[in-house]
């Protein structure tokens, strides 16, 4: 994860407690968060969908559709998160390739994510 130092001195970071809830489904998103330190749960419904870690974007996507966020985001324990708006995000991408691949792998495994949720939905 040789994006991450790009954020060793990022300005605006924040700080969650365990417990703490970073975002709510169905919320406006103009923000997308790197896991800095900790970890963090997606969950749908009351479901996990995943447990993100140091080196993981969450909120993501409603950064590049400009919807509302589509799971709820939990801290487990402590966590610290960069936050980047729109035009950090795009200027993270533009200037370092394994930033922009990261997060191309993080789509594609919210995607994977939401395929098996919506397969137990079915299945169950």
């Amino acid at each position: 994860m040789s994006f991450l130092p790009m954020f060793r001195h990022w300005k605006n970071t924040v700080d969650y407690d365990s417990g703490d809830v970073i975002y709510t489904k169905g919320e406006p998103a103009d923000t997308l968060f790197v896991v800095l330190e900790g970890e963090v749960e997606l969950s749908l419904h009351d479901r996990s969908l995943s447990v993100e870690g140091k080196g993981s974007l969450i909120g993501e996507m409603a950064l590049l559709d400009s919807a509302t966020r589509n799971s709820t985001a939990t801290a487990r324990g402590a966590v610290k998160l960069a936050k980047l708006d729109r035009k950090e995000f795009q200027k993270a991408i533009a200037e370092n390739a394994e930033f922009a691949l990261r997060a191309m792998t993080v789509l594609a495994n919210r995607l994977r994510a939401v395929d098996q949720f919506i397969v137990a939905k079915f299945d169950s």
